[in-house]
């Protein structure tokens, strides 16, 4: 069989793992939007939504059912399925650049970074400061992060510890800054390193869109780029791809939308590791597929982890990135032990 025949031959079913992710991030909607200290009814959910579009569907809303859905819950659910998509499409991103299996966001320092830009932003410009702030930390470490990556021939465990390493030096700052700082301008600490939604709102939605989401839209959109770099730096180059710019402005884009999503909810571990690992496994290494899977599980992943998070122990919340690494923390191990990964 040619080339173009299993390329045709695999295409119908990398349409059904985006198709049966995009099922499952419609269930994580729905079920936010219904679920949690109070109870909605899947039809006046349904009627909510419809009234603010001009329609007629499911039961008319109670006025509480209606805030909660509208006021509380959307922002929340679309801030949370941004950051997802987010997360996951730069740790797609990280994979294909650096040739590393192992590169996530968090696990770099690209997170821890941005939570520090976040909290000197949040302290100069509230909400809005933050997520600017993050975006500016997360391309600062970014950049430190191709310092780091320069040396291709490092075991790629190696590559990963030395960006653990710098996320602890760096979190240990953001720490500082918070424990210094009015409490009155700057989310506490659990905030920045295990992530939160509850205070998501249309203003700080919007704010996070502007970047993060274009950002998400102009990564997914260089997907045969990171196809030719997988194939190697040699290959890649003769194939006309100039290797030094390409990962130059794919880091710094993946840094932007790392650290918008931070000044938005906080840190969230793992999703940009577990993520992509999971659709390559179901769909095969194009990026087309890998980016466009890692956007919508990723996005199903955190709503998820929010959900779990807010009825686990209700009535009090558990932090989103503490349900994130329950499931990634035994997933990055079960990689470690991955010869062919970790080599």
């Amino acid at each position: 069989m040619t080339a173009d025949g299993r390329r045709g031959l695999f295409r119908p079913r990398r349409r059904g793992v985006v198709a049966a992710l995009g099922v499952l991030l419609g269930a994580a909607v729905a079920l936010n939007l219904g679920m949690g200290t109070v109870v909605i009814p899947p039809s006046e959910v349904l009627g909510a939504l419809s009234d603010r579009l001009g329609l007629s569907l499911g039961s008319p809303p109670s006025s509480l059912a209606d805030s909660v859905v509208w006021d509380i819950r959307m922002p929340r659910v679309l801030l949370g399925a941004l950051g997802g998509a987010a997360f996951g499409v730069a740790g797609a991103v990280l994979q294909g650049v650096f040739r590393n299996r192992l590169a996530d966001p968090h696990l770099l320092g690209i997170g821890p970074g941005a939570s520090l830009g976040g909290v000197i932003g949040a302290l100069a410009g509230g909400v809005e400061g933050a997520i600017a702030g993050g975006a500016a930390g997360g391309i600062l470490t970014a950049l430190v992060v191709r310092r780091l990556g320069a040396a291709r021939g490092a075991v790629a465990s190696n590559f990963v510890l030395m960006g653990v390493a710098l996320g602890v030096v760096l979190s240990a700052w953001v720490g500082f800054v918070v424990f210094l700082s009015d409490v009155a301008r700057v989310p506490p600490i659990e905030f920045w390193l295990l992530g939160n939604l509850a205070g998501s709102t249309w203003s700080s939605l919007g704010t996070t869109l502007a970047v993060a989401g274009l950002g998400t839209l102009g990564l997914m959109a260089a997907a045969r780029t990171l196809d030719l770099l997988a194939l190697g730096e040699a290959d890649a180059r003769r194939l006309g791809v100039d290797v030094d710019m390409a990962t130059l402005v794919l880091l710094l884009v993946v840094g932007a939308i790392t650290g918008a999503a931070v000044g938005g909810m906080g840190v969230v571990v793992f999703v940009g590791l577990v993520v992509p690992h999971v659709v390559r496994r179901l769909a095969g290494p194009a990026h087309r597929t890998v980016l466009a899977g890692s956007a919508v599980g990723g996005a199903a992943f955190v709503l998820f982890a929010d959900l779990a998070a807010r009825t686990i122990a209700a009535p009090t919340e558990v932090p989103v990135g503490l349900v994130t690494a329950a499931i990634g923390g035994p997933f990055f191990l079960w990689l470690l032990r991955r010869p062919e990964v970790t080599r």
